[in-house]
């Protein structure tokens, strides 16, 4: 079910996605205790301390070798400050989770993921596909937010969130 506070934080990963410096994909994750407040956020970029020059963006090989995603930034994040990530849900703006960033949610103990459903770029099917058997073997609960039709008032929370 997707409430509202869901669709906050949704927003609110779609904001942090906007930090990324790749030109071509911008993802955000927001990750949240079952208090709702907020434990941990990242973007797609390279890692801390190595140069993350424009170029560097722009070579698809060279990016793929350097960059992390999103959800393991917001992991990478609350592990430097010492956050128990243990029970809390992440919420995935961009691009549905692939199957190495499932591996890590499952390991640091997220029991929620709330995402988009399909990638928007065919490459990533496979890996989000086998994500979500990674996910039913360890008892994650998967939200989507490919349609938001499903929520209750559409055009309400259009005007307050804008499209995803």
């Amino acid at each position: 079910m997707f409430t509202d506070w869901d669709g906050r934080y949704v927003a609110l990963a779609r904001e942090i996605s906007s930090w990324s410096k790749d030109p071509s994909t911008q993802c955000g994750a927001v990750i949240v205790g079952d208090s709702g407040q907020v434990l941990s956020q990242g973007y797609n970029g390279f890692p801390r301390g190595m140069s993350d020059l424009d170029e560097l963006y722009a070579h698809r090989e060279t990016k793929y070798k350097r960059i992390s995603h999103a959800e393991m930034n917001a992991i990478y994040n609350a592990s430097r400050t010492g956050v128990s990530l243990y029970g809390s849900t992440i919420y995935v703006y961009g691009l549905p989770v692939c199957h190495e960033c499932a591996k890590a949610i499952i390991q640091v103990g997220i029991k929620k993921v709330v995402m988009q459903k399909e990638a928007k770029d065919n490459r990533w099917n496979d890996s989000c596909d086998l994500a979500q058997i990674f996910f039913g073997e360890a008892g994650v609960e998967t939200t989507y937010i490919s349609s938001l039709k499903q929520f209750s008032d559409y055009e309400e929370y259009l005007n307050r969130y804008g499209p995803l």
